[in-house]
């Protein structure tokens, strides 16, 4: 019952992201009135019911399960655009974009059989992914990066089963949040080639 109301929060987040998105090209809209206004529209498209199921759940079709990484994400970007309260810093930001993509290429490639190593493998159960995760958490924290409390949640995501998969990498990214990575990442590195003289 929690995998099903936790795989409402995502497209929820992402109609909010949307609307609030829209709105802006009239003027920023922040401050609780138009909060709860997306709110209440976002509550309502993601229970549509579309063939039978709600259309939150056809989001599925497009990927299995949207990382906790991700979540954090776009509820960080939400909330900022409804209150200007910034919850994680650039710094965050990047660690995550850096984060995503080196998890993206470990992961997905070998995961499709490129080499005899699958590392899939070890995010069931306790493994060296568990140890690793938890020691690149304490390194942010020592570090005082935000990115940490995000971590934080993937694994007590994980722990708490929130996702409908049992595998920690799927909590930690997903294809979608590496081709975020590789955009801002990208982006970032011709913003500073074009700042050059």
């Amino acid at each position: 019952m929690m995998q099903l109301g936790f795989s409402f929060i995502f497209p929820f987040l992402l109609i909010m992201a949307l609307l609030q998105g829209g709105a802006g090209l009239f003027g920023t809209l922040c401050g609780w009135r138009p909060t709860l206004i997306f709110v209440l529209i976002a509550a309502f498209i993601v229970i549509i019911p579309v063939g039978g199921l709600p259309l939150a759940r056809w989001m599925i079709s497009f990927n299995a399960n949207f990382s906790i990484s991700l979540t954090a994400i776009l509820f960080c970007k939400v909330l900022e655009n409804s209150f200007g309260v910034k919850l994680l810093d650039k710094n965050a930001f990047l660690t995550c974009w850096v984060f995503s993509l080196i998890a993206g290429v470990i992961l997905y490639p070998m995961a499709l059989g490129l080499g005899r190593f699958d590392p899939y493998q070890a995010g069931w159960g306790f493994s060296w992914l568990f140890v690793v995760m938890c020691g690149v958490t304490i390194l942010l924290l020592i570090m005082k990066n935000r990115f940490a409390v995000v971590l934080i949640a993937g694994i007590l995501a994980h722990n708490l089963h929130l996702l409908e998969s049992t595998n920690l990498w799927d909590y930690l990214v997903d294809p979608f949040m590496v081709l975020i990575s590789c955009i801002a990442l990208g982006s970032r590195f011709l913003r500073k080639l074009g700042s050059r003289p």
